[in-house]
């Protein structure tokens, strides 16, 4: 039987399909009339929910007379795509093949795998390593969120940090070959794969004739068209309660009404090690080989390109809040609603959308809410 060593569940981001706020009506071109009029959609969507590709997978499609055969498609595609870039202890996967021969030659893959791996090098070069693809070494040496997990020795610790440069990752584009430069070398696509499979099923779907679906992965979700709930078609999105259960009041902190299309969310404790006192996060440090520290519980990236914002979330999360809102604030195109520690909810200052304030336990600290 297959085991999966990555791509835990961890449902942060929640999709709220029915109308939670209004806002007045939006003013319609006689283009946009003409057509809504050729496509009809449902207020209540069909919806397709199973556990695929190692996560909590679920679909939704609002055009009518779209249905079944649109999940079938759509799901064969998902696990063809997951069963090429997850990493298996059973080394079946185009990844595990990379990483088995690494400091050995380079590997030819599919034409999608090394797509998948030049954006795995792209946004791990441009965030100056907050985003580190070649975090493998550790997540296997560390294995938390799984029963094996336990806390290695600082020895076993020190020997993983030459394995995760960026640089010792080679590309080949005219061969499409993959290589790591050293023995020991992993990348994973963990961080970054659900928006890269969502991209691609969305793709998907508008090529059947979907105009409006969501696709939730892992509670990661990635929309199309307009929210046919709400008078001026924004999303709704419930961020989801990112303490401990034991600690939780709400299921929700707050629901964000946002006119983006991509919502991805990174969590402290999406998986997590206990030793003792101490509770040690999945998300790790690359430079000391430890789990990261930082001020914050979650980052909710709020955007309209799913591979950018899914890496981008973790990005955002090792940053931290001060430079995690400056990065934010710095580029129009993104948003992103931080929580802290300290139970506090900050929220990025050109956010389009109102966010509303559900536990009442937090203290939302900048931008918009409804009280």
């Amino acid at each position: 039987m297959k085991k999966r060593l990555r791509w835990g569940i961890g449902v942060i981001l929640l999709l709220i399909p029915a109308l939670l706020t209004s806002s007045g009506c939006q003013k319609k071109t006689k283009e946009s009339e003409a057509e809504e009029q050729k496509v009809e959609l449902m207020k209540k969507p069909y919806k397709n929910e199973e556990f695929a590709a190692g996560t909590y997978a679920q679909v939704l499609i609002y055009d009518k007379g779209h249905g079944d055969a649109d999940f079938d498609v759509v799901k064969n595609q998902l696990n063809e795509l997951a069963a090429k870039f997850e990493v298996y202890e059973q080394g079946e996967s185009e990844f595990d093949r990379i990483n088995a021969q690494a400091g050995i030659k380079p590997v030819k893959v599919s034409k999608v795998t090394f797509e998948l791996a030049e954006a795995l090098q792209k946004y791990g070069k441009s965030s100056d390593g907050y985003y580190n693809p070649a975090v493998g070494v550790m997540t296997q040496l560390w294995h938390i969120g799984f029963s094996s997990g336990q806390v290695p020795s600082d020895e076993l610790v020190k020997a993983t940090l030459d394995k995760v440069n960026i640089d010792d990752i080679v590309l080949n584009a005219k061969d499409q070959t993959v290589f790591l430069k050293k023995k020991g070398m992993m990348i994973e696509a963990d961080g970054i794969g659900k928006g890269f499979i969502a991209e691609r099923l969305l793709k998907t779907l508008k090529d059947q004739g979907v105009t409006t679906a969501v696709v939730n992965l892992g509670g990661h979700a990635y929309t199309m068209g307009k929210n046919p709930n709400h008078k001026n078609g924004k999303w709704e999105v419930g961020i989801a309660n990112p303490q401990l259960g034991e600690n939780q009041d709400s299921p929700l902190v707050g629901v964000l009404t946002s006119r983006h299309t991509s919502f991805d969310t990174t969590n402290y404790y999406g998986r997590y090690l206990k030793a003792g006192d101490k509770i040690y996060s999945h998300l790790f440090d690359t430079k000391t080989g430890y789990p990261m520290e930082t001020d914050l519980l979650s980052v909710t990236m709020v955007g309209d390109n799913p591979t950018y914002d899914d890496a981008y979330s973790n990005v955002l999360m090792n940053m931290g809040l001060e430079k995690g809102m400056k990065f934010v604030n710095d580029h129009d195109e993104i948003d992103a609603v931080f929580v802290t520690k300290s139970k506090e909810v900050h929220i990025s200052e050109h956010i389009p959308g109102e966010f509303e304030l559900l536990d009442k336990s937090f203290k939302v600290v900048e931008g918009v809410a409804k009280k």
